[in-house]
This record gives C-alpha cells, sequence and structure tokens, in this order.
C-alpha cells in the first residue's frame, strides 16, 4: 500500500508540472476581453442616427424638418439596409438620367451640325457654276460673218501686197492661185517663202512650176526665174506665197493654166 500511495503522489506531482500555485490568479478566473459583435452596418447605422440627432437638435425650432426627420429616422430604424439601398439606387437613378440626357443632347447636337453642312452642301450645289454666256450679239456676229470671209479678208492682203510692189494686181487670178493654195495660206510658216531655204525653193520649183504651171524647162531656168523674184522681194520680210506664185506664173505667161 506504501508503494501504491508514493506512486500516485509522484503521478500528481508530474501532473502539476507547470502549474501556478493558489496565490497567483487562475485560467478559470482571468476575464477574457469581448469583442463587439456588431457588424458594418449597424455601425453605420449609428452612425447615422447621431447624424439624425444632431440635425433635430439645430432644426428643433422649426416643425416641418422635425417631422420629416422624425419620418426618415422611423423608416431608417425600422430598415436600414432598404433606406440606404434606396439612396443608392436614387443617385444611380440620377446618374444614369444625367448621362442619358447628356447623350441626347449630345446626339441632337451632332444631327443639327451634319443638317447644317447638308444644307451647306446643297447651297453649294444649287449655285450653278459661272460659265461665259454667249450674248445674242456674238451669236449674230458669227451668224453676219460667212465662210468665206477669211478668204475675202486674206485676197485683199495680198492684192496689196502685190500693188505694192508691182503696182497693178488682177483680183480673179489672185483669188485663183488662192484656191490653188487651199488652207496653207492659214497657216505662217505655210503661207510665207524662205529664200535663204533650198528646200523651200525646191519645193516651189516641183510643186507650182512644175505640177501646176506644166513647166518643162530646165532646172537651171527654172531656179533663174525663182531666184529673179527672191531679188524683187528682197526689201519685204514678209513674202507671201501668193505674191511669189502670182509673180511665177506672170513672169512665163501661165495666168490661163490656172484658171
Amino acid at each position: 500500500m506504501a508503494i501504491v500511495i508514493t506512486i500516485t503522489k509522484i503521478f500528481k506531482k508530474i501532473l502539476t508540472i507547470g502549474t501556478p500555485p493558489d496565490d497567483d490568479v487562475l485560467y478559470s478566473k482571468i476575464v477574457k476581453r469581448k469583442i463587439p459583435d456588431k457588424s458594418a452596418e449597424a455601425l453605420v447605422v449609428e452612425d447615422f442616427k447621431n447624424a439624425i440627432q444632431s440635425v433635430k437638435s439645430k432644426f428643433a425650432n422649426t416643425d416641418s424638418p422635425a417631422k420629416e426627420e422624425k419620418t426618415t429616422s422611423a423608416k431608417f430604424e425600422s430598415n436600414p439596409t432598404a433606406s440606404i439601398a434606396k439612396s443608392s439606387s436614387a443617385k444611380t437613378d440620377s446618374n444614369i438620367k444625367k448621362s442619358t440626357t447628356k447623350k441626347t443632347e449630345t446626339k441632337k447636337n451632332t444631327i443639327k451640325s451634319r443638317e447644317k453642312k447638308v444644307e451647306k452642301k446643297t447651297t453649294v450645289k444649287k449655285k450653278k457654276p459661272v460659265t461665259t454666256k454667249k450674248t445674242a450679239t456674238d451669236t449674230t456676229k458669227k451668224k453676219s460673218t460667212p465662210k468665206g470671209s477669211k478668204r475675202t479678208e486674206k485676197i485683199a492682203l495680198y492684192i496689196k501686197d502685190i500693188k505694192k510692189h508691182y503696182g497693178e494686181a488682177d483680183k480673179d487670178f489672185v483669188t485663183i492661185i488662192v484656191k490653188n493654195l487651199g488652207p496653207s495660206i492659214y497657216r505662217k510658216d505655210a503661207e510665207l517663202v524662205s529664200c535663204s531655204d533650198p528646200k523651200e525653193l525646191d519645193t516651189v520649183r516641183r510643186n507650182f512650176l512644175v505640177k501646176k504651171l506644166g513647166l518643162k524647162l530646165s532646172k537651171k531656168d527654172l531656179d533663174a526665174a525663182i531666184q529673179e523674184v527672191c531679188l524683187e522681194l528682197k526689201s519685204t520680210r514678209k513674202k507671201y506665197r501668193a505674191t511669189f506664185y502670182y509673180r511665177l506664173a506672170q513672169k512665163f505667161k501661165k495666168e490661163s493654166v490656172l484658171s
């Protein structure tokens, strides 16, 4: 029995190792600090109640705000989460309305600007291009001037030139020469004869003297006649082909051949 008692005492000492003595504060007597179980919503509600009370104290003299505060506080106390949700939804609704109004205003402005641009374009299109209108006087002038007016002007010019160099000019024969020359009289290069150009003199000999007048003389004789006319018209820079041919036909007495 003594052995059993001693063993039990030893076990008790082993089990009591690390435990505080009776004089010290026991673990059961330690008061744990209670953490407030209030949620974030409850704290927000308390803050809101305090704000309402402060507003009440400020506007205690007036009746209408006090009533509104009572109603709002009562509603908020009854269902605080719903009131917060309503306030947030109201804010979002107002923001949505503002954004929609802004969008509609911007759309209207864009539509107006487009309409203005379209109106400007239509006005520009309506403007007719500036064109030089033919007046009645111009048309009458064109109608009044006959087709052979240019030819008659040329004939008058050549007659004047022939008279200047040779004193007299046969109008009928000048007109025959002009007809044989054709449209070449209306070109500046073809209208004149260049005595310094041998190719030009060669064409005068072949095309006019041989082909038109039908002369069968030697080349020397024909070239000599051409050089004589060049000397006669030496004083003038403009040696008209009509004057040149008129004088050559007159030299060889071949006026009747062309007619």
